[in-house]
């Protein structure tokens, strides 16, 4: 099905055989860009009502960003994730989600939750402070100890 917001193209497959709902970038545990809010809160609901009235054993998303740590990420960009969240997600925490996503609807802006971040809107002072910190990453990963003085 259909399921804008995140991107206008975006579609959720359910797999009848194994019983994944494949959410693509639309929903997975990490950073969740919604570049059109209502559409993207329509695109959650109608997840959710699929995967009630189906037999969803797993939602699964295309990509992890989120730690174990509740509400932590890794900067964008991350090739190494040696403590990453799992990538199959409950439909709980796609209700999860779908709720969280209704009460930040107001406020754009990037929004931490423990399995997920919800940017509502362009959110540039967010995606700054992610480049700046995979930026540092980066710098410190290739500059030699005590080389920067």
């Amino acid at each position: 099905m259909a399921t804008p917001g995140h991107h206008e193209a975006a579609v959720t497959i359910l797999d009848p055989w194994t019983g994944w709902l494949l959410t693509g970038d639309t929903v997975y545990p990490g950073r969740l860009y919604a570049f059109d809010f209502p559409a993207f809160q329509d695109s959650l609901q109608r997840m959710v009502q699929l995967a009630e009235a189906r037999t969803v054993t797993h939602v699964m998303g295309s990509h992890v960003e989120m730690t174990r740590r509740p509400g932590r990420d890794y900067p964008i960009g991350a090739r190494y994730q040696p403590d990453e969240a799992p990538l199959p997600m409950t439909l709980d925490q796609l209700r999860t989600i779908r709720d969280a996503a209704r009460d930040v609807a107001a406020r754009p802006g990037a929004h931490t939750f423990d399995d997920f971040i919800i940017f509502n809107g362009r959110c540039i002072p967010a995606l700054l402070r992610q480049l700046i910190r995979s930026f540092g990453r980066e710098l410190r990963s290739t500059v030699a100890p005590g080389s920067l003085h």
